[in-house]
């Protein structure tokens, strides 16, 4: 029996080209499970000082460390909008790469259509010896396609898994933000409730100046220490503990809460901490007074500040009206 005849496989580009026209397909797209935001223990508010300053340690301390998660979920948004960038930009450039090839075979495809002509794929007699040149080209032309298509379909799954990244960073970002507002509340709070347990009301036997003393942090513990050495006489570039000069007051009072090595000098203590504005004062600020900062006391409340003045007065209250050449003041925390 005679062999049966090789049968050759017609190569259709219409059908090739048409499918690569279709388009890129779509996945499922990549779901972000952000993490459950920090919350705060509902525990009872305590209603001593002692209470209240252990919970303010432990809130601030909690404060701290929302406030680095916070930090550092900033950090992985900015890598994760980088990486949703660059894959966006790899994605675009694949698909100008492969448009002119997917234009020219829809060309051929539309062409081949429409005439059904033989010699497309075949030699020009129709012949089916062999592939004609400009069906091998055809051929070679659209698995380069092919090979482009799948590049841009692994470009842009890692697009949709960067933009479901940053999806996912933007919400732990936003739920450690209010997790770390919510605790910085808390602190206010507790600070709130510490201040009313911590107020100290001081008179003065020799100005006849009542004052008052607020709150718990440093900067009011230090005028309470300064507040106690009323009477003490000036003497000039004293810094106690039984005499003091204006700079020399607050750098004794500083030292006995903890903070050593203030600088004796009001020009370089005007330089430290925050300033602040004359209708913001605290309990604690800082007050000076000169155009050359010459002179400075520790505010108290209402208008009132406790210095050392000069050569042959002492350690008193007195009134900030009494005096117009009110410079600035300061607080070091």
């Amino acid at each position: 029996m005679a062999p049966a005849p090789r049968r050759w496989r017609r190569i259709a580009p219409a059908t090739t080209a048409t499918m690569l026209l279709i388009g890129l397909g779509t996945t499922s797209p990549v779901t972000a499970h952000a993490a459950a935001p920090a919350r705060l223990s509902p525990t009872p508010t305590p209603t001593t000082e002692e209470g209240l300053r252990k919970s303010l340690d432990a809130l601030n301390e909690e404060a701290e460390i929302l406030t680095e998660k916070f930090n550092k979920t900033r950090v992985d948004l900015g890598d994760a909008q980088q990486a949703e960038s660059a894959a966006a930009r790899q994605a675009a450039l694949l698909r100008a790469q492969a448009a002119p090839a997917r234009e020219q075979l829809g060309r051929v495809a539309a062409a081949n259509y429409m005439t059904g002509a033989p010699d497309v794929i075949f030699g020009a007699d129709g012949s089916p010896d062999g592939l004609a040149e400009r069906a091998y080209l055809t051929q070679s032309q659209a698995n380069a396609v092919l090979a482009l298509q799948k590049q841009i379909q692994q470009a842009e799954a890692a697009q949709r898994t960067a933009e479901a990244k940053t999806a996912q960073v933007e919400k732990a970002t936003a739920d450690a933000k209010a997790a770390r507002e919510a605790a910085r509340k808390k602190v206010a709070e507790v600070m709130k409730r510490l201040d009313k347990l911590t107020t100290t009301r001081v008179s003065d036997p020799r100005s006849g100046l009542r004052a008052t003393v607020k709150g718990s942090d440093l900067p009011a513990d230090m005028a309470r220490k300064a507040l106690a050495k009323l009477g003490s006489p000036y003497v000039w570039a004293a810094s106690g503990p039984n005499s003091f000069d204006c700079s020399g007051l607050v750098v004794w009072a500083y030292a006995q809460v903890g903070k050593r090595g203030l600088p004796h000098y009001t020009g370089a203590l005007y330089g430290l901490g925050t300033k602040v504005p004359r209708d913001r004062l605290r309990s604690g600020d800082l007050v000076y007074f000169g155009g050359s900062l010459h002179h400075m006391g520790i505010y108290l409340s209402d208008g009132k500040y406790v210095h050392a003045p000069r050569t042959g007065d002492v350690v008193k209250i007195s009134r900030m009206s009494d005096r117009s050449d009110y410079a600035g003041a300061n607080r070091i925390t």
